[in-house]
């Protein structure tokens, strides 16, 4: 397994692992559930995806990979996993309320160190 960043117009939004080129771009293009979240998705003030911009799947660099083996690393000591490259690790400010679960190819959603504070009362 190698480590993919989905990016949106040059903006990289989120890191998983696919075996290759052809099935992390496939995976990008078929997961509606993915694509309705990237949809209402807010990220610094403005949308993290149009509903129409490519959704480009590439190789992630050293650091967004070093990103998401720290995140799964990070949950697999929180909790059992029983597929540890199955989680999406989110690479822009998110909000701090979790985003639903994957249920088809990565089945589940990390925010990386990166993520948005809550914001206290």
């Amino acid at each position: 397994m190698q480590t993919y960043v989905a990016e949106i117009d040059g903006r990289p939004i989120f890191a998983f692992r696919s075996v290759d080129d052809s099935c992390a771009q496939a995976w990008l293009d078929i997961h509606g559930l993915m694509r309705r979240t990237l949809e209402r998705l807010q990220s610094g003030g403005r949308a993290v995806w149009d509903g129409q911009s490519a959704i480009i799947a590439r190789k992630a660099t050293s650091d967004e990979s070093a990103t998401w083996s720290q995140s799964s690393d990070r949950a697999a000591d929180d909790e059992q996993l029983d597929e540890p490259d199955a989680i999406t690790v989110w690479l822009i400010p998110t909000p701090a309320e979790p985003l639903p679960p994957l249920t088809s190819g990565p089945p589940r959603q990390r925010r990386n160190e990166r993520t948005e504070p809550a914001k206290q009362a």
